[in-house]
């Protein structure tokens, strides 16, 4: 039985290690048990049966993943031969069709090969037919064109002679147009002089009226105005008359005045003769008491006498008092 055991390593093992364990669980009921278990003999004979059944099954269960092992690896190669005798079908299947696909392409390049000499052979004969109805057409042209530059000249030529027929003819016109507009410009400068003429006549003549006119009407002003001029020197003269004259007759004469001079009294006066203010110019060698009597000789005069024009009111007037007159 040993040397059944020794055959099968690993089914020692096994059996080692489950000695072990019983060994180790008889002695620890040994050591927690109150007196010692007895070991029996058939006890140790049931022990040795069960390792001996213990290694049939691990032979068993050795001999069965040996036949799987086996099977797997017959699948495997048949497996493997499948896929190597599928790749040759279908590198065989893959050279036919590329003969196949070559033989198709080889008809296929002759039918286009074909194809292409019978379109060049057409397209030759079109551009056969092509270049004689070019030329046909060309020559159809160039005879249009001839005959249209024939017509074209032939019309020309024709305006050309209506042209210069049209151009004589308004030559000729003009031509008398401007002699009429020169027979009218003739006679239109000759009535213009005649009214150019007359007219300066006219115009001398009433120059000569208006001249007269106004020399009179100067003459005429110029005698009014100085008979203004007299009348209005006249009667200033006699409103400064009148003016000094009352002064003068205001005046009174002051107690040991002194010498009395004759002065220049200026009276500054408002509407209605008012007396403003009364200055003296020129007034050498006068005494204060002096003026002050002609200052208020003046006074005593308002309202100074109105003037007999009213052109004459002047607001600022001045006059000369002389007491030796009086």
């Amino acid at each position: 039985m040993l040397g059944e055991l020794l055959k099968h390593p690993r089914a020692l093992l096994v059996s080692l290690v489950l000695h072990v364990v019983v060994i180790g669980l008889i002695m620890v009921n040994f050591h927690f048990a109150e007196r010692p278990m007895q070991i029996k003999a058939g006890q140790i004979e049931k022990t040795v049966q069960a390792e001996v059944v213990d290694q049939k099954q691990l032979e068993a269960m050795e001999n069965k993943k040996q036949e799987e092992a086996n099977k797997i690896k017959e699948a495997a190669r048949k497996k493997k031969e499948q896929e190597a005798k599928k790749r040759a079908d279908l590198k065989k299947k893959e050279a036919e069709e590329k003969r196949k696909a070559e033989e198709k392409k080889k008809a296929e390049l002759k039918r286009e090969k074909q194809a292409e000499e019978k379109r060049k052979k057409e397209a030759e004969r079109k551009a056969a037919e092509k270049r004689k109805a070019d030329a046909k057409r060309k020559a159809e042209e160039k005879r249009k064109a001839d005959e249209k530059l024939k017509a074209e000249e032939k019309r020309k030529a024709e305006e050309k002679r209506v042209a210069e027929e049209k151009r004589k003819a308004e030559e000729a016109r003009k031509a008398e147009e401007a002699r009429i507009a020169e027979e009218k410009r003739k006679a239109e400068e000759a009535r213009l002089a005649e009214e150019e003429r007359k007219r300066k006549e006219t115009e001398a003549r009433l120059q000569a009226e208006a001249e007269q006119k106004r020399k009179e009407a100067e003459l005429k002003a110029r005698l009014k105005a100085e008979e203004d001029q007299r009348r209005l020197k006249s009667l200033r003269d006699a409103y400064i008359l009148a003016i000094r004259q009352k002064v003068e007759r205001n005046w009174r004469k002051p107690a040991g005045s002194g010498k009395m001079p004759v002065c220049e009294v200026r009276v500054l006066q408002g509407p209605g003769g008012i007396i403003l203010d009364v200055t003296f110019g020129a007034c050498g060698g006068s005494t204060a008491l002096y003026r002050a009597s002609i200052e208020k000789a003046v006074y005593n005069a308002e309202p100074l006498p109105k003037p007999g024009d009213d052109a004459l009111f002047e607001r600022e007037l001045k006059f000369l008092f002389n007491p030796a007159e009086q």
